[in-house]
């Protein structure tokens, strides 16, 4: 058991001729064992069912990027192909990946009603966990020859992980459908390794080149798994997978590289429609917060600096929240966590902790996942946005070296007292995995907790907040005419409730002469977040003022030709 993390000098993997009675005993006790944690794995499976049911809300589009998402997937349901259809002008396409609004499509045309099918469009990402849950149990049982027990761990702690958990509970965002592709395409090429040159081996070159494709045009970081397999293939000199992987990539992947490079909008279109939404990834790498163009642009000089800013990110507050969650991370955005001194340098501990595991692992034998994460980090690390989320694929793996790192610990241990025990030195390993799990388990609990509090100041405020736009985008459907054009910070939600043209409302000042040609006719401020006053805002008329804590509210701006410039006194 666990024979690749066995000590050199272990005689782990030394065969050894035992009587045949003894033989069957041993395999009858194995396949006990092995029913034993068929039975487990199935009974985690539907705990963490249950508690992904049980956080289902109907929250969708409150990050924004999901909201998109949504919208991108009923163009494509409703034969409008690949375009923003909120815009005012048509043929508008976004530079997001469409790997996940096309799945989420599928969905969309088997129950075209929104918002009553945001119950089916999340199913995607919670059957997309359940898998990740079972690929995991492969891939750290078969690839990482982890112990049965061990490998369940880690597969239950990974599936249960709260932020995965409200990922695809809360909102409708790409990261589990991504987190289950990035995993099952390291496990489907490091098993045509294995094959080397026999049919088998290319057919699953060719899978993993599929999943692989599917990865990057879900999200575009998962460029760092297309280099990251043809180097591993090279290096290992199977230069005919490596051709055949690289081949299924072109033929998946290229194609929509060169129709979004053909299609891209166009300056015009960008300046109608406004947001991250049509800037490219090249464009928003260089913002000083992605998305954000009006928090100014940084320099190649400033990289450096950012890429440090984001380094220490990760070790202070973000490898701690992936090994015990409730401490590093609160129950839900929005909710106000102070991270002590003593718990950042607590996760700074476990970042070392998870640097060793990655040297153990490497120092054993290189594989796949040991090239995907640095390329992966290195993309993400060049992103002015908070690193949680955009490591949050990563975890599986992350976890596995922080497993590792305490590997490293136990077995200087039992070298300093003379002790060779291979099951006891994985005990402890064990325990920890199962901790991981129990407090993701604790998490999801307190989270329920709160989600049916009978006390309504004491629930939710990321429901409390999607209820107050909710509330506003209602009133918007009611009483604004329907040939309206509306500027908004949540164009795409606005548009799939209403079905008003919008566009996005990030900086009034500078968008008011286009405003005034596109006949932009009303102002509704949305958000997430409580929302500060504007003075500028006094000279148009509020028609609507939100009840709650967030000071949403819907300005009628009046004629285009009778109206003040933005701003002005």
């Amino acid at each position: 058991m666990a024979r690749r993390y066995a000590r050199k000098s272990d005689p782990v993997g030394q065969k050894t001729e035992l009587p045949e009675p003894v033989i069957v005993q041993t395999q009858e006790r194995k396949l006990t064992k092995e029913r034993l944690a068929l039975v487990v794995g199935a009974a985690g499976l539907v705990i963490s069912l249950v508690v992904y049911i049980l956080r289902l809300d109907k929250v969708v589009g409150l990050i924004g990027d999901d909201a998109w998402y949504v919208l991108l997937a009923k163009a494509l349901a409703t034969g409008q192909g690949y375009t923003l259809v909120n815009s005012p002008s048509s043929g508008i396409q976004p530079f997001y990946a469409p790997g996940f609004p096309a799945l989420l499509s599928i969905f969309y045309r088997l129950s075209p009603h929104f918002p009553g099918n945001v119950w089916l469009l999340k199913s995607v990402s919670v059957a997309a966990m359940m898998g990740t849950g079972v690929v995991a149990y492969s891939y750290f049982r078969r690839e990482r020859e982890l112990p049965l027990y061990t490998a369940l761990g880690l597969a239950a702690a990974i599936v249960l992980y709260p932020a995965l958990v409200f990922l695809a509970t809360s909102t409708v965002m790409s990261e589990c459908v991504f987190t289950l592709t990035l995993l099952a395409a390291v496990t489907v090429i490091e098993r045509g390794v294995r094959r080397k040159d026999t049919r088998a081996a290319m057919l699953y070159m060719v899978a993993g080149g599929a999943l692989a494709s599917f990865a990057f045009l879900t999200r575009p970081a998962g460029v760092g798994l297309l280099v990251a397999a043809v180097a591993y293939l090279v290096r290992a000199k199977l230069l005919r997978q490596a051709l055949v992987f690289a081949a299924s990539v072109a033929l998946l992947a290229g194609p929509w590289l060169l129709y979004s490079r053909l299609h891209a909008p166009t300056a015009e279109q960008r300046a109608e429609q406004g947001g991250n939404i049509v800037q490219g990834y090249s464009t928003q790498v260089w913002q000083r917060v992605a998305g954000q163009p009006l928090s100014g642009t940084i320099t190649l000089g400033d990289m450096p600096d950012r890429i440090w800013a984001n380094i220490s990110e990760i070790a202070r507050f973000d490898i701690g929240a992936v090994a015990f969650y409730p401490f590093f991370r609160p129950l839900e955005p929005g909710e106000r966590m102070v991270i002590e001194e003593e718990f950042r340098m607590f996760s700074i501990f476990l970042t070392i902790l998870a640097l060793a595991g990655f040297a153990y692992v490497v120092w054993w034998r290189l594989t796949l996942a040991e090239i995907v994460v640095p390329l992966s980090l290195l993309v993400t690390l060049t992103w002015g946005w908070e690193q949680f989320r955009l490591i949050l694929p990563l975890v599986p793996f992350l976890l596995f070296y922080l497993l590792m790192g305490l590997r490293v610990i136990v077995s200087l241990h039992q070298r300093l007292n003379d002790s060779v025990n291979e099951r006891a030195g994985w005990l402890p390993l064990t325990l920890a995995v199962w901790l991981s799990c129990a407090l993701s388990l604790y998490s999801n609990v307190g989270y329920l907790l709160k989600k049916n509090s009978a006390v309504s100041e004491k629930r939710l405020l990321w429901v409390g907040a999607f209820e107050e736009n909710e509330a506003l985008i209602r009133f918007v459907g009611e009483r604004v005419p329907g040939e309206a054009i509306i500027a908004t910070q949540n164009p795409a939600l606005l548009h799939l409730y209403t079905g008003h043209k919008t566009i996005a409302a990030d900086n009034p000042a500078a968008s008011w002469e286009r405003w005034n040609k596109l006949g932009v006719g009303y102002l509704a401020r949305t958000s997430a977040y409580p929302l500060p006053a504007d003075p500028a805002e006094n000279k148009y008329q509020t028609i609507y003022r939100s009840d709650g804590r967030l000071n949403l509210r819907v300005l009628d701006l009046g004629p285009p030709s009778s109206r003040a410039p933005w701003g002005s006194k």
